[in-house]
């Protein structure tokens, strides 16, 4: 899954006649960062969400060049798109990847769940919000533990996990989560200050082993496995996506 909100899109400067421009983008470059991963539109659906949404991944897809398509084209695109466009209609992103069971409506409607919840929970976390502003970037991605444990933290692909800090995000009821940000918080001094800030969180040790060459690693606690002989840049043989 994947959970997108916009920054500021219900700010004094943007009316209503400018959110469907604002989507518009939004949906736009998201797509075009994912195709050129090798990720189509046919290989996830979108649930509207206010200014953001979700995307939900067909099981078989990756989750390699999807955080690819997030750390790679998307951040140049949405600098572009800043670029040419007046401040009215210049997106900031907040971005969360995170792997878990859907429940599937009994109406074939919106999917719901825990790890639904939890996704969303993570999107809306107050140090989510700060991390954008800190990072100086018109974007920033958490990934959670699963996509962290199960994808990141080996570098399958093109990802860096050293681009990655790590991070507790307060969700509903008050519980805190690990994740791991990206780009890293610049930490401004005219931000919103330190108490809303992402709190670092330390980086776990590794305890699962080297595993055998080319093998990928399972994490002890993950619900995505991650399976097979890594054998080109996002090509993996064997289940790619096998949520428990």
């Amino acid at each position: 899954m994947l959970g997108v909100d916009v920054r500021g899109s219900s700010e004094r400067v943007r009316d209503d006649s400018l959110l469907p421009a604002l989507r518009s983008a939004q949906t736009g470059l998201i797509a075009v960062a994912l195709r050129q991963q090798g990720v189509d539109t046919d290989a996830y659906a979108l649930r509207s969400r206010g200014d953001g949404g979700r995307y939900d991944f067909l099981p078989g897809v990756s989750p390699v060049p999807v955080v690819e398509a997030l750390t790679g084209p998307l951040p140049s695109l949405l600098r572009r798109h800043n670029k040419q466009s007046s401040e009215a209609l210049r997106l900031g992103l907040r971005l969360v990847a995170h792997g878990g069971y859907l429940v599937p409506a009994p109406d074939g409607g919106d999917a719901d769940g825990a790890e639904v919840n939890l996704l969303h929970g993570m999107l809306d976390a107050e140090e989510l919000r700060s991390a954008l502003a800190d990072s100086g970037a018109p974007y920033v991605l958490a990934v959670s533990e699963e996509i962290w444990n199960g994808v990141v933290r080996h570098g399958h692909g093109d990802l860096d996990p050293d681009a990655f800090e790590p991070a507790r995000l307060t969700v509903k009821g008050g519980a805190t989560v690990t994740a791991w940000l990206s780009p890293e918080s610049r930490g401004h001094p005219n931000d919103h200050g330190a108490s809303a800030r992402a709190t670092a969180a330390p980086r776990p040790r590794d305890t699962t082993g080297t595993g055998s060459p080319g093998q990928a690693e399972q994490p002890g606690r993950s619900g995505i496995t991650f399976q097979g002989r890594v054998k080109a840049k996002n090509v993996v043989n064997g289940d790619q996506w096998n949520i428990r």
